[in-house]
C-alpha cells in the first residue's frame, strides 16, 4: 500500500476478489493465501514487466495500484502499520502480477506445505484486476 493511503481493505473483498485472491484499490493491494499461518511471500519492484512462464505457477492475476508518496508499505493483514517495512520506490502507478505456486502441497491451512507467493510490480498504466490463471483449475 502507499504509505499515505487511508483506504480500508475489508469492504473490498468481493466474491470476484476472493476468486482472484487479490483485491486492489486505488493505492492498496492485498493478496490472499490458502494458509492461516506465516507463508513465504516475495515482493519484487522491477524496471519493466517481467517475462513470465505461467506454466510454473498455479495462480496468476494482474492489477495495479498508485504509489504517489514513493513509499510502499509491505505488511501482513495482522501487521502493525507503524512498524511495517517501507520500500522507497519512484512515485507513480504500478502494474502488478500476483503469482502463487505449490498450492497442491497444502493439506491443512496450518500444516506444512511447499507453497510460494510472489508479487511483481513495475511502473505502468493503471489496469483493472484480471485473472490470468486460476489455482482451482491448476489443482483440480
Amino acid at each position: 500500500m502507499d504509505e499515505r493511503s487511508g483506504e480500508p481493505f475489508p469492504e473490498t473483498w468481493s466474491a470476484d476478489a476472493l476468486d482472484r485472491m487479490l483485491v486492489v484499490g486505488k493505492s492498496v493491494a492485498s493478496i490472499g493465501t490458502l494458509r492461516n499461518v506465516d507463508v513465504p511471500v516475495e515482493i519484487q519492484v522491477l524496471d519493466a514487466a517481467p517475462a513470465l512462464d505461467y506454466s510454473e505457477w498455479d495462480h496468476a492475476v494482474e492489477g495495479s495500484i498508485e504509489v504517489p508518496s514513493g513509499s510502499l508499505v509491505v505488511m501482513s493483514c495482522t501487521g502493525y502499520l507503524p512498524d511495517a517495512p517501507r520500500v522507497p520506490i519512484a512515485s507513480g502507478t504500478y502494474q502488478l502480477v500476483f503469482l502463487a505456486r505449490g498450492l497442491g502441497t497444502i493439506d491443512d491451512e496450518a500444516g506444512p506445505a511447499d507453497n510460494l507467493y510472489r508479487v511483481c510490480s513495475w511502473l505502468g498504466p493503471a489496469q483493472a484486476p484480471n485473472l490470468i490463471k486460476s489455482w482451482r483449475s491448476a489443482n483440480a
